[in-house]
């Protein structure tokens, strides 16, 4: 009887450890750091608050509507030179001051996904600045991502000059 419990418990386990993927590692297209002149509290209560976009992205966003469909957030944005775009709030997680956001549309060719964030930090040896560091994630063709990068990083410096102008 023993020998039929153990040999269901290893078949058990086995299963269960077979159905568990390797943990994949995702390396960022773009990684920033904003040190900013500030609490991470002021930061982040900037940053949580999802319309002010519109306010620190130094004259980029010109409207921004948050709408919500079945407990999943949107962000529709439109930028000052006139063209749309929309996004989806994944996360705005308070207790680790992280943001979460990715692009819905528009996608150039041959992009499947593009994932933005933002985690407000302080800095160890200094209270009085914190650092938002910014990430770019893709999935897709090679090709297609380069611009996207340069549009969005050129989207997050805004960011950065407008947290600054505000907070500084």
């Amino acid at each position: 009887m023993k020998k039929l419990l153990l040999l269901l418990l290893t078949c058990w386990s086995s299963m269960a450890m077979a159905q568990m993927q390797a943990a994949k590692r995702i390396i960022p297209d773009y990684t920033h750091e904003t040190r900013i002149k500030s609490t991470t509290v002021k930061i982040w209560r900037i940053i949580r608050d999802l319309p002010q976009v519109k306010e620190y992205s130094n004259g980029t966003i010109k409207e921004v509507n948050i709408r919500t469909v079945n407990e999943t957030r949107y962000r529709d944005l439109t930028f000052s030179d006139g063209h749309k775009r929309t996004d989806e709030i994944e996360q705005v997680h308070e207790s680790y001051k992280f943001f979460v956001f990715h692009v819905l549309e528009p996608l150039p060719a041959g992009i499947g996904k593009a994932i933005v964030t933002a985690l407000v930090e302080s800095l160890p040896d200094n209270d009085d600045v914190s650092v938002v560091r910014w990430s770019i994630i893709l999935e897709g063709d090679k090709a297609g991502r380069k611009p996207l990068v340069d549009s969005l990083s050129a989207e997050i410096a805004n960011y950065e000059a407008g947290l600054k102008k505000m907070l500084e």
